[in-house]
């Protein structure tokens, strides 16, 4: 009935219950486990079982749900992820208490549980359903529910046609993060960050650095996004050329990081920092091709790194380009277009360094100056830009 395809040894990922890894069964009406999902759960550290799901053998099917609790040692549990039918099948036999089951992960099932239904105590139920279901709203539910309102039913598997690898990696981080709640495990990523980090800002020598960071990285699919500029590159191979050549090389002599806050999520860390730096050489991740201009820059900058089975497989970063360019003169906020200058637009709504100076030391006399210059306070009870009440 089934079909195990499990880690052996030490785990690939962070995770371990007593002396092995934690058991997850994966469910679907594929005759074949579906390998991508499969090494996926295990490169976090599972030890994966999957259970093929025959609608004209659901009296078996449903037998073996029952006793998956019998091949556990003492105090071990496990966790189901299913799709389709099989969730359906799942979702119902769960109604009543699956021994040692301490979460079902249910993706597009036919058939939902009602909005108000109690499972068992110790179980944690996560469901995600595609924008195509009926479906209560996710607030109505006792259970926890996720709905992905532009995807397809099948989003969630690589080998659909239907696949939306967006959602899919949303979807996934969710059932990751219910499975180690179930679990009461945690994972250490926020040293895989660090290491990038390090080996980016912090190593002098760019070959260094930039072996540094790929080192850290998934071997083929990872990728870097410099939302701004659309820096980056996809794999080992493209990234350490890009850190070696363009990104390391362009940390000027003054080039400081302040780290404003950190989040750690179950596999994300967003970094919230301000970049300062003087562009007395080419900085070319920011300024692509423009010549020094000695101008001070500081910028704020948000970094998401995604860490999945212990390697990086990706970062975003994020800044207001419109900001760099006011700071070093490409971009002046007092030129409009006579057009719009004419329907009143009386400066660009865009803002130099107070932007990130408002990060590090938060001013009320900052705020709402564009508001305020437009006459759209005119007539308001407002805070005002001096922080005094007023019209």
């Amino acid at each position: 009935m089934s079909t195990k395809a499990s880690t052996t040894g030490t785990t690939t990922g962070f995770l371990s219950f007593n002396s092995r890894p934690p058991r997850l069964y994966i469910t679907s009406t594929s005759a074949h486990a579906p390998e991508s999902t499969l090494l996926a759960w295990q490169a976090e550290g599972f030890e994966t079982t999957y259970l093929p799901f025959h609608a004209a053998q659901q009296a078996a099917y449903i037998a073996t749900l029952k006793n998956l609790h019998k091949d556990l040692a003492l105090g071990e549990t496990y966790a189901i992820l299913a799709y389709g039918d099989a969730a359906t099948a799942v979702l119902r036999t769960a109604q009543k208490p699956l021994p040692r089951c301490c979460a079902v992960l249910a993706f597009y099932p036919g058939v939902l549980p009602s909005a108000g239904f109690k499972f068992p105590t110790m179980l944690r139920v996560q469901v995600h359903v595609s924008g195509q279901q009926k479906s209560p709203r996710p607030d109505m539910c006792d259970w926890q529910l996720y709905r992905y309102e532009k995807s397809k039913i099948g989003f969630a598997e690589p080998d659909a046609t239907t696949y939306e690898r967006v959602e899919a990696e949303l979807a996934f981080s969710r059932a990751l993060a219910c499975v180690r709640k179930a679990f009461k495990t945690e994972a250490d990523i926020e040293g895989v960050a660090q290491a990038a980090w390090s080996a980016k800002y912090e190593e002098e020598v760019p070959e260094r650095g930039s072996m540094g960071v790929v080192q850290g990285m998934s071997q083929n699919s990872a990728h870097v996004t410099i939302v701004p500029t659309l820096e980056g590159g996809v794999g080992r191979k493209k990234l350490e050329e890009f850190y070696r050549e363009f990104f390391i090389p362009s940390l000027v002599e003054d080039f400081e990081i302040r780290l404003v806050s950190r989040t750690v999520g179950v596999d994300r860390v967003v970094d919230e920092m301000v970049v300062s730096f003087t562009h007395s050489d080419d900085v070319d991740w920011i300024l692509p091709g423009v010549p020094p201009t000695n101008k001070r820059v500081e910028i704020a900058v948000v970094s998401i790194v995604a860490v999945r089975g212990g390697k990086l497989v990706s970062e975003h970063m994020y800044w207001d380009q419109a900001s760099v360019l006011v700071q070093v003169g490409l971009l002046d906020p007092n030129v409009v277009p006579n057009k719009l200058k004419s329907q009143g637009l009386k400066k660009m709504p865009v803002v130099g360094v107070e932007g990130a100076r408002q990060v590090l030391d938060v001013k009320q006399e900052r705020y709402n100056k564009l508001l305020k210059e437009h006459g759209l306070l005119n007539g308001m009870v407002a805070l005002n830009v001096n922080g005094e009440n007023g019209a």
